[in-house]
């Protein structure tokens, strides 16, 4: 009852039952706490406020009153705290970025970008430019589902651009495995926004540069492991369209020891495929100088066919599936066959396209290849719920299927679908990247009809002239590919 006397209140007011702000005595509760009594049992208490000098003083002072407390048997444990408590700007930005992480909708799921990216939280506050392309990812990535980016997500795009154009004109910043990463980073920024008017388009080109120019061989964490893997897949396919980016074998070399140590770590004795890195390797040679590797492209081509009926085997165990939730294992599980299988299948078809350049008559390759861009098309229809991201190698397979087809229905089908896809992440020209592979297919077959001998031929030169039928008539001139002036 409001303003009768509780019982905590002192004897007096409890007495007289009486409104306590008219008596106003001191209960032994009061006395005790050294605090002005007000009646009713209320309390009035004082709040003060406290410098950061003086919690700490305070901090220093009880951890010394605590320390004697800490023995056990002869020996004293010190509990000390931290050696350097991280700023809030910093908190905050491994925040947004783990809050980002955390999210496993397969559609938009940054884990689907590399497993090391889990580990950047814990390296920030220590490299400018990777700290700017985190900032830069974790503001543009709340609107990745509306793939409408607020002003704010610009500025930040654009200072991690500043940051690493500074940072490259380190020569030891140059080299950091954070720089790497940055650069990483900042590309995914750049495919969601569909800025291709700057100057990181050709950022297979810059990333290959700068993992030529570092000490790999000093690097021994599963992060920087992890990471170069990781760049290696997109080095890899964008070479097969540019001729620019070339790795030494070398490089390869020690690529396939991070595997080994990696695989060691984790226990890991799978065994070797068509798809592993150094076999991968090999395709943009296969592309630039067939004539060179007939053998070896032929050994590939029957062991993806091999390696790609597998893989339908599994898929074909869940043909009924029907995702409930995005976020799902078993969404995962069926997201990874399906792009597994799509890719084999395009590996498989752009071999097979090199063989017919020397066989065009070959019935047998012109069925499976008939076969492998049906399945390519239908995997990319499939896969069209996951995207943008769960479904982000599609629009790839897609390129190597319109350039592999002569079938008039087949390159509809798949101009209709890319150009969906292509909605998705503005920034690469998926279809010129087509073109110039079919016709970089296509000077393959006018040297081999006419006996010259294998050579580079330059973009420009690259005529369209034995383009047969259908796919004449749909086809641009080719462009080169897009290069890179960051470097």
């Amino acid at each position: 009852m409001p303003g009768v006397p509780s019982s905590r209140a002192c004897d007096a007011c409890r007495k007289v039952k009486k409104k306590c702000d008219q008596i106003k005595p001191k209960c032994s509760r009061c006395i005790r706490l050294k605090m002005t009594c007000i009646g009713g049992g209320r309390q009035r208490f004082m709040f003060k406020n406290q410098s950061p000098n003086g919690m700490q003083k305070q901090s220093a002072e009880s951890q010394s009153e605590l320390r004697p407390f800490f023995r056990t048997g002869k020996k004293v444990v010190f509990v000390e705290g931290p050696t350097q408590m991280p700023s809030n700007e910093t908190s905050m930005l491994a925040a947004g970025f783990v809050a980002a992480f955390q999210v496993t909708d397969i559609r938009y799921a940054v884990a689907y970008y590399g497993p090391f990216l889990r580990d950047i939280p814990r390296r920030l506050g220590n490299s400018t430019v990777l700290d700017s392309a985190v900032r830069a990812l974790s503001t543009s990535y709340p609107f990745l589902h509306t793939g409408s980016y607020p002003p704010n997500a610009l500025v930040r795009y654009g200072q991690s651009l500043r940051a690493l154009r500074e940072c490259l004109n380190n020569p030891v910043e140059a080299r950091s495995p954070n720089t790497l990463c940055a650069v990483y980073l900042i590309t995914i920024c750049q495919s969601w926004l569909g800025k291709h008017d700057d100057s990181l388009t050709g950022h297979s080109e810059a990333i290959a540069h700068l993992l030529r120019a570092a000490a790999l061989h000093e690097w021994t964490s599963n992060f920087e492991m992890e990471m170069v893997i990781t760049l290696c897949v997109p080095i890899i396919l964008d070479g097969i369209v540019k001729p620019r980016i070339k790795m030494d074998p070398e490089f390869w070399g020690l690529i396939s020891s991070f595997k080994r140590r990696l695989s060691a770590l984790r226990d890991s004795n799978q065994s070797q495929s068509t798809t592993e890195l150094h076999h991968l390797a090999m395709f943009p040679e296969f592309v630039q100088h067939p004539d060179l590797h007939l053998a070896e492209i032929a050994k590939r081509y029957m062991q993806l066919r091999l390696d790609a009926n597998q893989v339908k085997q599994y898929l074909d165990q869940c043909a009924e599936f029907t995702p409930v939730s995005f976020s799902s294992s078993e969404v995962a599980r069926h997201s990874r066959i399906q792009a597994a299988y799509a890719m084999l299948s395009t590996l498989a078809v752009l071999l097979n396209s090199l063989l017919r350049v020397f066989d065009p008559w070959n019935a047998s390759l012109m069925s499976e290849a008939d076969f492998l861009c049906d399945e390519i098309t239908i995997q990319a229809e499939l896969a069209s719920c996951y995207r943008p991201v769960g479904a982000g190698y599609i629009p790839l397979c897609l390129v190597v299927a319109w350039a592999a087809s002569d079938n008039l229905n087949q390159l509809t089908r798949i101009e209709v679908i890319l150009s969906e896809y292509q909605s998705d992440f503005a920034d690469v020209p998926w279809m010129s990247r087509a073109i110039w592979l079919a016709s970089t297919l296509d000077s393959h077959r006018i040297r081999v009809t006419s006996g010259k001998e294998s050579q580079e031929l330059p973009l420009e030169t690259v005529s369209l002239t034995p383009l047969r039928g259908s796919r004449a008539r749909n086809k641009k001139p080719p462009v080169r590919p897009e290069s890179c002036c960051i470097l």
